[in-house]
């Protein structure tokens, strides 16, 4: 894959405890990929007519993969699916921000994340539009996040708070 544009105006924020809970699950799903969903809120800051969007994890939910694999992940129990949104969205009103997984090395999309993201992005689901996904390093923990936008694959800020 080319090299992926930086995009400094999008930033994910998560707290420490969130990622803490990432590297749990990253470690119980060794050595297959681990995978979950985060939630919590978009905040659209605009300063001097620039717009800046800040996508703010609140709540963290490690979903064990329908496909034992340390090169891919799959959701597709979508009962576990409905279950973990409707208490995001109804009980704590929050939205998806993230798709989380984690890669044996490396954390950056591969081929099959690109054209994940891409058709997530497409797929006439809202919910799923404009999503930061994720990507952890199984090894080191290095944590990225990266975004399918206006049909371009962007890096995007990432920021671990104090919680």
């Amino acid at each position: 894959m080319k090299k992926i544009k930086f995009e400094k105006d999008i930033k994910i924020i998560l707290n420490d405890k969130i990622l803490d809970e990432l590297k749990t699950c990253v470690k119980n799903s060794q050595p297959n990929e681990a995978c979950g969903l985060i939630f919590g809120d978009i905040k659209e800051i605009v300063r001097a007519g620039e717009y800046y969007y800040q996508y703010i994890g609140k709540k963290f939910n490690c979903i064990e993969s329908d496909k034992k694999s340390p090169v891919s992940f799959l959701i597709d129990n979508i009962e576990k699916l409905n279950e973990v949104f409707q208490d995001a969205a109804q009980k704590q009103n929050l939205r998806l921000i993230s798709i989380f997984h984690s890669h044996p090395a490396g954390a950056y999309p591969s081929g099959v994340d690109t054209r994940n993201m891409k058709y997530l992005d497409n797929c006439g689901n809202n919910a799923f539009r404009n999503q930061i996904w994720t990507i952890m390093d199984a090894h080191n923990h290095e944590l990225n996040g990266f975004i399918y936008f206006n049909e371009e694959f962007m890096q995007v800020g990432l920021e671990i708070v104090k919680d």
